[in-house]
Order: structure tokens, then sequence, then C-alpha cells
């Protein structure tokens, strides 16, 4: 790709990632969901791919499984979230130098988007990948994956490597992420009045201050772990003892162990003060991804592809997870964060950078046609694979 030809070919991508990003799909918008997911199999039927829709539960919307008609064997699973955060209306769509706003336009329609061009440049090539191709489109991953984490897991034990194309903050990849748990302690006491009767009332809002306490000494910068207590409540009025209180809890860590660690700690959570009870639950949300010598292997071969573009790619973390956290507990080397290049997310001022769109499309691209090839020979060969169209 030329540079005469990059601004052309970034403004297509742009006109047509915007169709996607104005079709606004909080999650659990079953309706508009829906409306985005015919409009991305629309886009796939032209190339001959297989094409599932998996029908939404527990309020959440469908997912998409689209299989690319290519290769045999194990292949490459891509796994692209279209659920986005801020309210409906709340993120204005504009463009402000080579800067475009848009809801979830960086977390991750980008990402999803570009992993459909890269399937559209393939498909018009002579020779096709020698693995196949597999993309799921979901509905949940802003809140966990609680209704795709299932089918991500039962495809990724079916595929051999997983690309990620979540967003990027400059020219990078992403070889580990963070773990993340989810928790909540309600705490029960012994309700009294504040003045008559205090030393009858056990105060739930003092056991659950205590317990906050003890969960602050399990923080350990030096390995990673950190635990954030983010929401509090409880009580009644000022006048009586508090007989109910709760708190909310997030965890990050950066190896399975820590993660089993604090997952023992916080669910066997016991009072510490006198004629309380506790009860605590909650679970391990997401694995962690990580850093292994197949991922590294991965991102070596992006680094080399990015070079013919006179393009240094940086390898880089996240205390944020993905879905490709779940690939990567499953076994297959995964490498993330391939997705466009942007900033802000889960904010009004979320933005892509537009210019960078065609080298982001090329990289994934180059990534499912030279993976074959890469394996058998041990080292990406020279030169284009497909040849041209």
């Amino acid at each position: 790709m030329t540079e005469r030809s990059q601004p052309i070919e970034a403004e297509s991508i742009l006109a047509g990632l915007r169709r996607w990003v104005e079709i606004e799909t909080p999650t659990g918008d079953i309706e508009n969901m829906a409306r985005l997911l015919d409009v991305v199999a629309a886009e796939f039927e032209p190339l001959g791919a297989s094409l599932e829709r998996i029908p939404g539960r527990n309020g959440m919307g469908d997912h998409l499984l689209v299989r690319l008609p290519w290769g045999s064997g194990p292949g490459i699973l891509s796994v692209c979230h279209l659920d986005t955060v801020c309210p409906p209306g709340s993120v204005d769509i504009r463009r402000d130098g080579d800067r475009f706003h848009g809801p979830g336009i960086a977390d991750m329609k980008a990402g999803g988007y570009l992993t459909f061009k890269a399937a559209e440049h393939i498909a018009g090539l002579v020779h096709r990948p020698r693995m196949p191709l597999t993309i799921l489109y979901t509905s949940d991953e802003e809140i966990g994956s609680p209704t795709s984490r299932g089918i991500i897991e039962r495809l990724a034990r079916e595929s051999r490597y997983a690309l990620i194309a979540e967003p990027a903050r400059r020219d990078e990849v992403i070889t580990f992420r963070k773990g993340r748990a989810k928790y909540r302690l309600d705490v029960e006491g012994r309700e009294a009045h504040a003045g008559s009767a205090h030393a009858n009332g056990r105060s739930a809002i003092s056991e659950i201050a205590r317990q906050i306490t003890r969960l602050d000494q399990l923080t350990d910068y030096s390995t990673g772990t950190t635990i954030n207590v983010g929401e509090v409540g409880g009580g009644t009025t000022p006048n009586v003892v508090a007989g109910r209180a709760f708190c909310t809890i997030d965890v990050r860590f950066s190896t399975p162990e820590a993660g089993r660690v604090v997952d023992e700690k916080v669910l066997s959570a016991s009072p510490i003060g006198s004629d309380v009870t506790i009860t605590a639950s909650g679970e391990i949300e997401k694995p962690c991804l990580e850093r292994t010598a197949g991922g590294l292997k991965l991102f070596g071969l992006a680094k080399s592809i990015a070079l013919e573009q006179d393009i240094v790619l940086i390898e880089t973390s996240s205390g944020g997870g993905s879905d490709g956290n779940f690939t990567s507990a499953v076994g297959i080397p995964t490498l993330d964060g391939l997705g466009a290049i942007g900033n802000e997310w889960h904010s009004p001022n979320e933005y892509v950078v537009v210019s960078a769109l065609p080298r982001r499309a090329e990289l994934l691209r180059r990534m499912v046609t030279d993976l074959g090839p890469w394996i058998e020979s041990g080292s990406r060969p020279p030169g284009d694979l497909a040849g041209g169209r």
C-alpha cells in the first residue's frame, strides 16, 4: 500500500466503520444489537461466509459466528465484541482532524470492522490462507461475557491461535492482561436505638469497615495484585445502629495462583466483630492472559510484518481484561490489542486515529495470511503470500 493510497483507504474504512458506530449498542440493548448484527451479517454474505446467529439469553443480545471458507484443520479465532458502555445519545459522533469520535468506536467496533476488512481483502485474493478463520461477534463483553464465555472457550479449544482486535493507544499489541475477579460482601448485624440501646446493637457498617481494612492488606503492588472496594452501602437512619451493610470488590491479579489465593481469602471471609454474620459471593470473572512463549512468537510475526511498513511495533500489557483472557486460559497462543489506534474508551471523547486504520487492517490481514506458512517454515516468508488480487 503506497503512501498516496493510504488517505483514500482510510476514508473508505472510516465510512464503513461509521455505519456500525451509528447503531448504538450498549450492553443489553437487544433490539439495536440485532440491527447491527443484521448489518454485519450482510457485509460477510458476499464473501461466502458461513453465518450462525446464536440467540441471546439472560437479557443479552445475540452473538454472530462467522466462518470463512478457506483452509482446513484447527485455525485462527478472532473474538470481537460489539456492545458498548456509554448511554445512547451521550456521545456525539464527530470528527476532529485525524480523530473520529463515537460510542464504542475504538472499544471495539473498529477492531470488529477491521477484522471484517481483513477477511474481505483475503476473500479477493488468488491464494487463500492455509488455516481457516473463525470470527465471533459478541454482545456482552463489557459486563464480563457472561453469555458468550462458554462459546468463546469452545471455539478456542477447536482453534490453534487467537487474534483479538481490542484497541491500542499507539503502534503496539498486547501480550499480557491481568485477570479480574468481582465479589460482594454482605454483613448482617443487629439494629438498635442509637441513643437508648446502643450497646444492644451490632453495627453492620462498623463490621464492613473492618472487613475493608483487612481486604486492603491483600493489595500487593510488587506482584500486581490490587483490591479495590468500589461501592459501600448500608444502614437506615443516623439514629439506628446499622443492621445491614455491603461492599463490592474488584480484584486484579497477574498470575493464576495469585487469583486463586485472593479468591479463597475473599470467599472465606469471617466476622471480625461479635454477633455479626458475613456472606461472601462472587468469582474470578476473567483469568489472566498470560505472557507465554506462543504469544511472544505471534508478537514476533506481527513485529516483522509491521517493519515492512517501517513501523516499530511495541509489546505492551494491560490491567484490563478482554475475551483474549478466555482464549489464553484455554491454552492457545493469543495476541491482543490488534485493533484500531485510539484512546479515551468508555468516555464521551472515545476516538480512533483515522490515518492509522489502513495499517492496522493490513496488520490483521497479514497475520491471517502469513500464520500458516510461518508455522511450517519456522519464520515468516518474504513478500505477500497471496501475490495480490
